[in-house]
């Protein structure tokens, strides 16, 4: 499979177009939250666009790694962003689909939200994350918070809970967040192991 990405990889335009496409699926995403801007408070704005949030951390990523530098942190912080909401929101327009709610729009959110985690595995897997405890347990505890803002505060993304009920997305976005926690502790706990031995 490396061998496959590696010229990919290794292509300069590659990273280019990543750029071009997460820097404009951030406005995009950030345009799709304005009501709900509206009608949030003003100091919980910074926690309630998810996704376009993942976008432009991945995005920072994208600019480090062009200037041939990488942070584990930043990574991390996107990979886990990435993958919990793209799939989350994949999820939730496949129910859509399934209830018979067939929104064009929605077929564009599903295929860039596909693409947002599928981006995430693909680098975590090329570059591997070389996240120490530290940080895995830092950017868990900022989605494991995101999930309490969400689901206890109430600024979960607008969805038609008639539809979808707020107990599956409850759940959805809480066992994306446990399983990443898992992956991350144990990506962390195992290279720490390596180091010491």
């Amino acid at each position: 499979m490396r061998k496959i990405l590696h010229p990919i990889f290794c292509s300069t335009w590659f990273y280019v177009a990543l750029l071009i496409i997460n820097f404009f699926g951030t406005i995009y995403g950030f345009y799709w939250y304005r009501g709900q801007f509206i009608t949030t408070p003003a100091y919980l704005w910074p926690f309630v666009p998810n996704s376009p949030l993942t976008v432009l951390y991945f995005f920072i990523v994208l600019t480090l790694m062009v200037r041939k530098k990488r942070s584990p942190f930043w990574e991390g912080l996107a990979y886990f962003g990435l993958i919990k909401h793209g799939l989350w929101t994949v999820a939730i327009i496949t129910l859509y689909h399934l209830a018979g709610n067939y929104y064009p729009e929605n077929f564009l959110l599903w295929f860039g939200h596909a693409s947002m985690a599928l981006q995430a595995v693909l680098f975590w897997y090329y570059y591997g994350l070389p996240l120490s405890l530290g940080q895995a347990a830092a950017i868990s505890g900022w989605y494991i918070f995101n999930d309490y803002l969400d689901y206890v505060v109430g600024i979960y993304p607008w969805v038609d809970t008639t539809v979808v009920s707020v107990v599956v997305l409850r759940n959805l976005a809480v066992t994306y967040t446990l399983v990443l926690t898992g992956l991350y502790l144990f990506t962390a706990l195992k290279r720490r192991s390596i180091k010491i031995n």
